[in-house]
């Protein structure tokens, strides 16, 4: 019997609906909302002038449209969130609205408090080293 539906072309046949071509990555990026009180880290796993894939803790809700910053490519933009799945997230970059990348001041100022942290770590390492020389000394 032959049907009067039509057949559906097999997916090798259908073009790609993306509109722009996707790399491969492995980007540490960071996602805030909330007028940037709220912050994630996240990793890029696909990238494209359009938008990403991002890999982000299943626990992290997002919201509709946040800002993502990719530094290693000097990005800085806002995004939506176009599907999530676990740890997955598909999101489309605001062509028409960007944040400001950040400057050199706040740089210097991440600096300054990387560099306090380390300061800290190092006095509580020696203290451990010394309550350890005291243990095995005793």
């Amino acid at each position: 019997m032959i049907s009067s539906q039509p057949s559906k072309p097999s997916v090798g046949d259908q073009p790609d609906a993306r509109r722009a071509k996707r790399e491969r990555t492995f980007l540490p990026a960071r996602i805030s909302f909330g007028e940037g009180a709220l912050k994630a880290d996240c990793v890029v796993t696909q990238l494209s002038p359009t938008g990403a894939r991002i890999n982000l803790a299943a626990a992290v809700a997002l919201p509709d449209r946040f800002n993502i910053a990719i530094p290693q490519r000097g990005l800085a933009c806002r995004a939506k969130l176009v599907w999530r799945k676990d740890d997955l997230a598909g999101l489309e970059f605001d062509q028409t609205e960007s944040v400001a990348a950040p400057t050199t001041q706040d740089a210097n100022e991440r600096i300054r408090e990387l560099e306090a942290a380390n300061a800290k770590l190092r006095s509580q390492v020696a203290e451990l080293m010394a309550q350890v020389q005291r243990l095995t000394d005793g």
